[in-house]
């Protein structure tokens, strides 16, 4: 089995009202406003995931600012999820900055479903992970409804490319130290974090946080999954691709070129998905 745990879909409204969503959202016009940026609908990652033997995806969030358009987006995550038997896993949009409507978003959706929120984009939502204050409701809330929480994570170096962010090692560690509850996914190889693991107050402080590997491409060589399962533990490596940005097939091959043990193949490719997700076995 695999599952990809870090995939993006929009219903049709992001696609035919375009200009009036890129008029109201300010990380949809960070992410989308070149005309060739890639959006795809729900039955699009199915058919790339027939085409690539992905079994089950999780379909996150972007970071939306605007209320109304997460709402929207959430909606049509559920309902391809419920559409989907079991084949997608539904994150809901929140930003922690609307105070109590963040947490009546994140009720309904998990009410409705939702297994987790995220992706957070903390630049374009203009809200500081570090913050305690201003994180502190809605991890309480997600400590409570057991949903997970994922964030995009960033590098301090390196090459710009759009969405990069300052949400960097740092500012994710200190997020992990305030709510060491909350079952965290730090997106991207959380900017670097995992490769810290060696220091034993960074170890223990993401005794609860996983590492998507998505848009690896776009990052790093493939040695990365070597590194970070020597540094941080093969068990806290989730398989991502970041679909559509990145097609499931060339993050596949990405993962399939670190020459991954067997076991390290399972862990990566399903066996920590299931254990974040609490279920085990096939399914």
């Amino acid at each position: 089995m695999i599952i990809d745990f870090h995939t993006h879909v929009l219903p049709d409204e992001f696609r035919t009202d375009r200009s009036r969503i890129l008029r109201s959202d300010p990380t949809f016009r960070a992410l989308f406003s070149s005309p060739t940026a890639r959006t795809a609908s729900a039955d699009d990652l199915l058919a790339e995931m027939d085409a690539g033997g992905i079994e089950r995806a999780v379909i996150l969030g972007y970071g939306w600012r605007d209320p109304a358009v997460a709402r929207m987006a959430n909606d049509y995550l559920i309902a391809s999820a419920a559409k989907s038997k079991g084949r997608l896993v539904p994150f809901c949009s929140v930003n922690p900055r609307w105070g109590k409507g963040a947490i009546a978003e994140a009720v309904r959706c998990a009410e409705a479903g939702a297994r987790g929120l995220g992706e957070l984009h903390p630049d374009t939502q203009e809200f500081d992970v570090a913050d305690e204050a201003v994180m502190g409701p809605l991890m309480a809330a997600a400590e409570a409804l057991e949903l997970i929480v994922t964030t995009h994570g960033s590098e301090p170096v390196g090459h710009a490319y759009p969405g990069k962010g300052t949400v960097t090692p740092e500012r994710l560690f200190r997020l992990a130290l305030h709510f060491p509850k909350v079952r965290f996914v730090f997106a991207h190889w959380g900017g670097g974090l995992p490769f810290y693991g060696l220091m034993p107050e960074v170890a223990r402080a993401m005794r609860r946080v996983w590492f998507d590997s998505a848009a690896t491409a776009f990052l790093y060589n493939p040695n990365v999954f070597q590194t970070v399962a020597a540094a941080a533990g093969v068990d806290r490596i989730l398989f991502g691709s970041d679909y559509p940005l990145v097609s499931m097939k060339r993050a596949f091959s990405d993962a399939f070129g670190a020459s991954l043990s067997p076991k390290e193949s399972e862990a990566i490719f399903s066996g920590n998905a299931l254990a974040l997700l609490g279920e085990f076995g096939d399914s």
